[in-house]
Formats: C-alpha cells, structure tokens, sequence
C-alpha cells in the first residue's frame, strides 16, 4: 500500500481513539499515543495483506506521505501533536524497518544490510501486492479505505476539529 494512503489511516485513527474530554483533564496523554501507535502498525498489515497497486510512484508516494505528516502535525494542536506523531510513526514504521534499507541502496547506491523482514506482510506470501496491471479490486480497496476514513472524520467532526486546529 502506499505510504500515503497509511498516513491519511492515521488520521482516522487518532480521530477514532482519541477521547478529548480524557486528554484535556490528563498531562500526558501516553496511553492514547500507544495506542494509535499500536493500532497504526495493525492497520499497516491490514492494509498490506488485502490486494493493492501502487497508483502513486514511489518517490512522489513518500514526498507526498512525509508532506502530509508535517501539514498534519503543523496544523495539530500542540496538546495533540504527540498523539498525532505517534499514530504516523505507527503507520510507516513497518516499512521503514523492512523495506527502509533496500529502497536507500537502490536510489542512493549505498550499501546498508538488508536483514530479514520483521513483519509478516511484507513476506510475498502474505502480501497482498497486485503486478498483474488490473488493478480494479485495488481502486475499490483505496476507494473504500478513504470513504471509511472520511467517515470517521465525519463523524467525529468536534474531535476532528479539536485535534487539527491549531492555526
């Protein structure tokens, strides 16, 4: 899946979790940061394992994706901005672990090891990467994931517009 469509899933997880009467009486909200963090790594697999294309290219698909983690930050209030983080980090950091060091060899001709994946999605078994070209259940797979996230930020709008209005 594309690193943009996992940090847009993290969006709608910090909207779904994310109990603002909880956070506004608490000075460390760690609690909810473990768990967006936690559930960013679950809905990677998720979204790993069902059939996927690529519709972005690569290097746009990761410009985009750390473009969106900076906007979303930015735009985050700051008594949020750690949960926030914490759902991103959440959401890439099983690429970055798996895939990180291949991809920096390939466009930057270093040669950091490659170690064995950790998390099972990214076994060709288990992934649900489509190269075939007929990317239809694909489209209908992205579609689906951005209309339950819209959903969510839907929703919740007091939630949505508590945590990402800070400007």
């Amino acid at each position: 899946m594309n690193v943009l469509l996992h940090t847009t899933t993290g969006i709608g997880i910090v909207v779904l979790l994310t109990n603002i009467k909880k956070i506004e009486r608490s000075k460390y909200p760690i609690v909810t940061c473990v768990c967006v963090c936690i559930a960013g790594i679950l809905s990677h697999g998720i979204l790993d394992t069902i059939p996927h294309c690529y519709p972005i290219p690569s290097k746009l698909d990761v410009l985009l994706g750390l473009f969106m983690i900076l906007i979303a930050s930015w735009f985050s209030n700051k008594k949020y901005r750690l949960i926030v983080l914490s759902s991103f980090i959440g959401c890439i950091i099983p690429d970055l672990i798996d895939l990180s060091p291949a991809i920096i060899n390939k466009q930057l001709g270093w040669n950091l090891p490659i170690l064995d994946k950790i998390f099972p999605w990214h076994y060709k078994e288990y992934s649900g990467s489509i190269y075939s070209g007929n990317c239809n259940i694909s489209t209908i797979n992205h579609i689906l994931l951005l209309t339950i996230i819209s959903g969510i930020c839907w929703y919740k709008p007091v939630t949505m517009k508590t945590i990402f209005n800070n400007r």
